[in-house]
């Protein structure tokens, strides 16, 4: 798959490497109270989108190793991190939807007070699973991302 000649693969991979750090952040800022109202939208949106990107980059990347037959210990090394990325981004999305359903929130705006959580026994769990999932699919993407460069500039 090609748009002008360039493989699909580096497109799609941009929008992984901004859209993962990005929902990351997001779901962190998400774990504050004052703050969840504003980051609760921004958090699904961004970490579906970084989700959607992982599962097309992980296909076209296979198609691009298949069709330019790149077959190496650093393509297969890369291909290997990019496989744990979208698995783990598959989870984070799942924490991070439960914690929108799940979490208090009322908007700073109105001034108003947290509403009761709608499942109180999920809220300290959600607490502690939402930055632990940000900061490994964060190290996952720098992982695959280092090793896609590797892949990329070490084969002469």
């Amino acid at each position: 798959m090609e748009i002008n000649g360039v493989p699909l693969h580096p497109l799609v991979v941009h929008a992984v490497v901004v859209f993962t750090p990005l929902a990351a952040l997001a779901a962190i800022v998400m774990t504050a109270p004052r703050w969840r109202w504003l980051a609760r939208w921004p958090a699904v949106v961004l970490t579906l989108g970084a989700t959607a990107s992982s599962y097309v980059a992980t296909l076209t990347g296979s198609a691009l190793e298949k069709d330019r037959g790149l077959h190496s210990p650093l393509v297969t090394h890369h291909a290997e991190w990019g496989s744990r990325l979208m698995v783990a981004l598959w989870i984070f999305a799942a924490v991070v939807v439960v914690a929108f359903w799940v979490l208090p929130h009322v908007t700073g705006l109105a001034g108003g007070t947290d509403r009761v959580a709608r499942v109180a026994v999920l809220e300290k769990p959600l607490m502690v699973l939402l930055p632990l999932a940000a900061v490994a699919v964060l190290v996952l993407v720098v992982l695959t991302g280092d090793a896609g460069a590797k892949a990329v500039w070490r084969q002469g």
